[in-house]
């Protein structure tokens, strides 16, 4: 919120959306300035335990916000949640569907890579992840000795994220790397505003 001051958005404070949100933490701290809040997320386990810790918000079990109408949030928020879809359009539809939702003066912000090296590209560790767990190896055996991880990583490229804000009336604000920089990727958090 303190970003979002020095960008001088969002112009209003009345709904804000939690995307990726599992159990509520962020939905929470985000009620604390706005009216409304409303988290997404795809698990039903974690959005039970959000309702419990959190009965002043919203949340709705979605992959996407195709559920809210357009220009319904003042500030949209995601992080760690782009990155993992199966494969970069799928990252490129959500995003433009929330500048789709976002208010006029709004803000939305979400993490992402906007690159991956070619070596990190083959994803080599998740591919043996999940030929050795097809093979009956466990989960813990893989992930904590052997340091496999089960997760698809993807990125977006910065052109391709002002090349949507643009079509969608939209403006990307500022690009954040600091603190964001991983071994195999270069990672960012974008702000972007939809023109009043």
């Amino acid at each position: 919120m303190e970003k979002a001051a020095t960008l001088g958005v969002p112009l209003a404070r009345q709904r804000a959306l939690d995307f990726g949100c599992g159990v509520g933490r962020l939905t929470r701290a985000l009620r604390e300035h706005f009216a409304e809040c409303h988290g997404v997320d795809i698990s039903s386990s974690m959005l039970e335990m959000a309702q419990r810790l959190n009965p002043s918000c919203e949340f709705r079990q979605a992959s996407s916000l195709e559920s809210f109408p357009s220009n319904y949030a003042d500030l949209i928020y995601s992080s760690l949640v782009l990155q993992h879809q199966p494969d970069p359009e799928s990252a490129r539809r959500i995003i433009d569907d929330m500048l789709r939702v976002l208010a006029p003066g709004g803000l939305l912000v979400f993490q992402i890579p906007l690159s991956i090296p070619w070596r990190n590209r083959l994803q080599v560790r998740r591919r043996l992840y999940r030929a050795l767990h097809a093979l009956g190896l466990p989960h813990t055996f893989l992930y904590q000795r052997l340091k496999l991880n089960p997760i698809r990583m993807i990125s977006v490229p910065l052109l391709d994220i002002q090349t949507i804000a643009s079509r969608q009336g939209c403006t990307v604000l500022n690009v954040d790397q600091s603190g964001v920089r991983g071994k195999e990727y270069v990672s960012a958090f974008v702000y972007c505003s939809k023109s009043v």
